[in-house]
């Protein structure tokens, strides 16, 4: 096979029967100048055995890998192990129980090539699961989108220091030579993508692509679903301190514009970690007052999350 133009990363972790639906998803797209990598993180069902199925049938384009002696290494170095076998002048990125529409590529790689100021190219989503999470997130994803502007590129280092509003790995495509230029991560984050999402906007423009869908399934048995609220909120700022503390670190590599606005909210994200620690009305108040969008985004992503883990 020659080099392909988008290489498509999928990672496996005891989902066999919703990894076929993934893989299928991507088999069945409009576009056809793609590869599949698949690593598999460690799997103890039948994973390997459907994957290795899908290789047999179109080996030319799909290729599997597993970590050395098949460990679970965990999220962060199963997406690294993807990405550094990548070949593609794109790479899009799909969890193992998640979905596509079928012109997600072709939309994606089109808006790339015409767009050479954009790094990221993102898709709206809709959550497929268990209960009242699969239906709250439609209000989330509105509120958090309509600050979008239609069709044009934007700026989104600012959004992404406060809130993850592309949502999941599932969810863009973006240049292999800019994950070729991202530092090593200094941490180990189950929220590897943010991470991943937040170093990008500092290489390049966002844009939002709404002639395609990303199918986001979300249940009890998913990494995300078996974590409880607190253990979930723990890590959210965990993760986050340790975003600005690289950020800080690296200063220097930032543009004036992006120094600015990056001064601006490390100055407000000690209101934001009090309040979300132990929130009360007094630390929302003195939140809201110097940030209005991120304390409200913040209240709602504590009442979703609340309902959700509980």
């Amino acid at each position: 096979m020659n080099t392909p133009s988008v290489s498509v990363v999928i990672t496996s972790y005891n989902r066999a029967e919703l990894l076929r639906e993934a893989i299928r998803s991507v088999i069945e797209q409009s576009f056809r100048d793609y590869e599949i990598i698949i690593v598999d993180d460690g799997s103890t069902d039948h994973s390997l055995e459907v994957i290795e199925s899908f290789r047999k049938a179109d080996p030319d384009r799909i290729r599997v890998f597993t970590h050395d002696d098949q460990l679970n290494r965990g999220i962060q170095e199963t997406h690294l192990l993807g990405m550094s076998k990548a070949r593609g002048e794109f790479v899009a990125f799909l969890d193992n129980d998640d979905r596509w529409s079928p012109d997600y590529l072709a939309s994606k790689r089109d808006l790339l090539r015409s767009h050479p100021e954009v790094a990221v190219v993102f898709s709206p989503y809709q959550v497929v699961g268990e209960g009242w999470f699969g239906r709250d997130m439609v209000l989330r994803q509105w509120l958090l989108r309509s600050m979008v502007k239609r069709d044009q590129p934007f700026d989104n280092f600012g959004t992404l220091l406060q809130f993850n509003n592309v949502a999941t790995f599932s969810c863009f495509v973006t240049r292999k030579s800019l994950l070729d230029s991202l530092p090593a991560p200094s941490v180990d984050t189950l929220l590897f993508d943010w991470w991943v999402l937040l170093q990008l906007s500092m290489r390049g423009l966002y844009l939002l692509d709404r002639n395609s869908l990303t199918f986001w399934r979300w249940s009890k048995q998913s990494t995300m679903g078996q974590q409880h609220y607190q253990e979930i909120k723990d890590l959210a700022l965990r993760s986050m301190v340790q975003m600005y503390q690289e950020i800080d670190q690296d200063i220097d590599k930032l543009s004036d514009s992006h120094s600015e606005v990056f001064g601006r909210l490390q100055a407000i994200f000690p209101y934001f970690l009090s309040y979300y620690r132990k929130p009360n009305l007094l630390k929302f108040v003195r939140f809201f007052g110097r940030s209005p969008t991120w304390a409200m985004s913040s209240l709602l992503s504590l009442v979703i999350n609340y309902l959700k883990f509980r």
